[in-house]
């Protein structure tokens, strides 16, 4: 519309000098001494095709802004697509590896006998973990609802049991908890947005079943196991857990709130 209109004045300017030169139509009858007299009478208009030129610059430099912008914004995209990319290839790998070093986990007797391996060894371990507190005698009070008065006593108990249990068990979950504690620090550290922090966070924690959780929890309250709880709460990695299985559901306060995420029940025994 703007080049048009440029058009149309050039246009127009034109014929005005031809005509003031020519005597043409309106300056018939009119001498050169007159004309310029009337021609200095539109001095006015010199003013205007100057605004209207500088409006036209004014009108390049915006376009030319706005395609810059467009240039920016489309190197941010693809700046930011390929830092995904990157990331989704990372991230997908090392889940390929979680898998790989669960697969590979066995618990055997002295016999070389395989007694579980995989994911089983989870519910294998809490089940002969769950057993043992339950024989022994010094510790029935341990599921007593009364017992979890003295909120810290009752932590430090369960601490000491759980080393006492796990101590002799470390071949198989060391590697394990290293490298999960390391795949959920790789998303909290990337340079991605914090919405997609949280997508793949859900996407670890989805791989994770019940009885992993569990054993999570429990290790999580260990000095070693402890600052894996930052994870858990930035990314609420127990919202998941069925707190019925804990060898009591009241353990749910010895963790922080947020670590539950939306888990109703635990919200509700937390409370």
């Amino acid at each position: 519309m703007f080049i048009i209109l440029m058009l149309i004045i050039t246009a127009i300017a034109a014929y005005y000098g031809y005509a003031l030169l020519n005597h043409a139509w309106p300056f018939t009858g009119i001498d050169l001494n007159q004309t310029g007299v009337f021609g200095d009478s539109w001095g006015a208009f010199t003013s205007i095709f100057s605004a209207l030129g500088f409006c036209g610059v004014l009108w390049t430099i915006n376009l030319q802004k706005k395609a810059t912008e467009k240039i920016e914004e489309d190197a941010r995209k693809r700046e930011e697509s390929e830092k995904i990319r990157d990331f989704e290839n990372s991230f997908f790998n090392i889940l390929s590896v979680l898998q790989t070093i669960i697969n590979d986990m066995r618990v055997v007797n002295k016999r070389r006998e395989v007694l579980a391996e995989g994911r089983s060894i989870f519910l294998y371990y809490f089940k002969s973990f769950k057993q043992d507190i339950k024989d022994n005698d010094l510790l029935t009070t341990f599921f007593d609802k009364n017992s979890y008065t003295d909120t810290y006593l009752a932590r430090k108990n369960l601490l000491y049991i759980y080393k006492s249990y796990f101590s002799l068990r470390t071949q198989n979950l060391s590697h394990y908890f290293r490298y999960l504690y390391n795949a959920f620090k790789f998303i909290d550290e990337s340079s991605i947005d914090d919405e997609f922090k949280k997508k793949y966070a859900n996407i670890l924690r989805a791989q994770l079943s019940d009885y992993e959780l569990i054993i999570l929890f429990y290790n999580s309250l260990t000095k070693n196991g402890y600052k894996f709880q930052k994870y858990f709460s930035s990314y609420a990695v127990l919202d998941n857990l069925p707190i019925e299985k804990l060898l009591s559901k009241h353990q749910v306060v010895f963790v922080n709130k947020k670590c539950w995420g939306g888990n109703k029940l635990a919200i509700n025994e937390y409370n």
